[in-house]
């Protein structure tokens, strides 16, 4: 498992380009960390690399925000309230890992759907506000992009 350091949002925010140039559709991130920790810091970044336009913030009502990137969607999923009823039944498994690339802030309440291919990116605030220490783990076919971080 590798680890970054970043300083700030700006510092989040190109190594989530990084990761979007790595990225081709059917990838599936799971963005893992505590409220405020930067997945969707990281999302708008990612997002922005691949040409999406639009404002980019977490879907926490929505669930799912889709965002229209140069090459394929962008499904930007925050399973934070799925918590009690899991994602199973919901039509959830169309998007995730098919088309686009798919971004799941709170996974662990997405598990039943997560592929054995994924990049896994855990977000955990540093000793000040903006520092952020990002540990990459890829799963499956997902260790390439590992190892090119």
């Amino acid at each position: 498992m590798k680890e970054i350091l970043t300083n700030n949002r700006d510092e989040t925010q190109k190594f989530a380009a990084r990761v979007a140039a790595l990225a081709t559709a059917g990838l599936v991130i799971a963005l893992n960390g505590d409220l405020g920790a930067g997945k969707t810091t990281f999302t708008q970044g990612f997002s922005r690399a691949l040409g999406v336009t639009e404002r980019v913030k977490s879907p926490t009502f929505n669930i799912m925000n889709t965002y229209h990137a140069r090459l394929f969607p962008i499904y930007h999923f925050d399973a934070y309230r799925l918590e009690e009823t899991g994602a199973q039944d919901q039509g959830f498994e169309d998007y995730v890992g098919t088309d686009g690339v798919t971004l799941i802030e709170w996974p662990q309440y997405m598990t039943e759907l997560l592929p054995n291919n994924r990049l896994e990116l855990i977000f955990t605030r540093g000793n000040d506000d903006d520092s952020r220490k990002i540990q990459i783990n890829g799963v499956g076919s997902a260790v390439e992009i590992e190892r090119q971080l």
